[in-house]
């Protein structure tokens, strides 16, 4: 058992993670602006929450000394008016810059003054640019980062704050880059809306249409990205300083089959879209070989869980 500190938990990703980490009886304390938007009464009976911003350096300098944790996760990012993180960082720059890399600056400063153990920290794979840009091979951490949205450079400028405290001041910390994830609990639209209501329309056996492509994503189910977290947190050899997260890269067409098989009564009416943005598909093989985890659910067990939640939910 350890006292871990969760920065952003009280979100879709951060909810979860802090849920896997009682589960090992860790003492978790979440430091967040409040318990919206996903975290239950029943979560808060299990941990310390504290409120506040990533953007106050002495409010995260005091719920350190507070919480005294052996290890910290950074989880917070702009989320703006719940359009997605990509639409926040676009609608609004400079609150983005000082949350997603200011606020990230602040905690890595109280970490080298704390002395935590160790840092672990949510980049993400928005860091690269096109596929165009990379060779036909799923791309390793060495790849160039290309972003091609505001949300991705701020991620690329949280990475080399973190490489210059880790390289510089000696604080051991260690960035995960993930994937488009999903599962229940997903509240935030924008990019994710169409997987948000197909997912709840399968729960529901009833009907929604999307717009979708052929292209594959990488994609991963957020109970395997809490399991990552808790798997290296508890890893006691070296570590790099970023991984690429990666489970499977299906495209709506197929998650649509899948969720279809499940869910008999499931009506989607699709077209048939060239998509905008996308993304050179990524190498997980570093993670898997430093931490020894690899994804516990496939595509089709995933999608079975998150349904069964859907229906489950309260």
């Amino acid at each position: 058992m350890a006292r871990i500190l969760v920065t952003g938990g009280s979100g879709f990703v951060g909810a979860h993670v802090v849920r896997r980490l009682i589960k090992d009886n860790h003492e978790v304390t979440v430091f967040a602006p409040g318990p919206e938007p996903c975290l239950s009464e029943h979560d808060l009976a299990d941990i310390m929450l504290i409120e506040g911003s990533v953007e106050d350096d002495e409010a995260l300098t005091s719920t350190l000394a507070i919480a005294r944790p052996e290890f910290v996760v950074g989880l917070a990012a702009y989320g703006g008016s719940g359009n997605g993180l990509l639409a926040a960082a676009r609608e609004n720059e400079a609150s983005a810059l000082s949350v997603n890399v200011g606020g990230f600056r602040n905690l890595l400063a109280a970490c080298e003054e704390r002395g935590v153990e160790r840092l672990f920290w949510a980049s993400t794979l928005a860091v690269y640019g096109a596929p165009h840009h990379y060779g036909p091979d799923p791309v390793n951490e060495e790849a160039p980062r290309l972003p091609e949205t505001f949300y991705g450079l701020t991620k690329v400028l949280a990475e080399d704050v973190a490489g210059f405290y880790r390289d510089v001041k000696g604080v051991p910390v260690t960035g995960l880059r993930l994937p488009v994830i999903f599962g229940a609990g997903l509240w935030y639209r924008g990019a994710a809306t169409q997987l948000v209501n197909l997912f709840q329309a399968a729960a529901d056996g009833g009907s929604t249409a999307l717009e979708v492509s052929t292209i594959p994503l990488d994609l991963m189910y957020v109970k395997d990205v809490a399991e990552a977290f808790a798997r290296v947190i508890t890893h006691k050899g070296p570590l790099d300083a970023i991984y690429n997260l990666q489970a499977y890269a299906p495209s709506l067409h197929e998650i649509v089959a899948v969720l279809k098989g499940l869910s008999p009564n499931l009506e989607v009416t699709t077209t048939d879209i060239d998509p905008a943005l996308t993304y050179p598909l990524v190498s997980g093989q570093k993670f898997t070989d430093h931490v020894g985890y690899t994804a516990t659910y496939s595509l089709e067990t995933a999608c079975a869980d998150s349904i069964s939640d859907l229906r489950n939910a309260p």
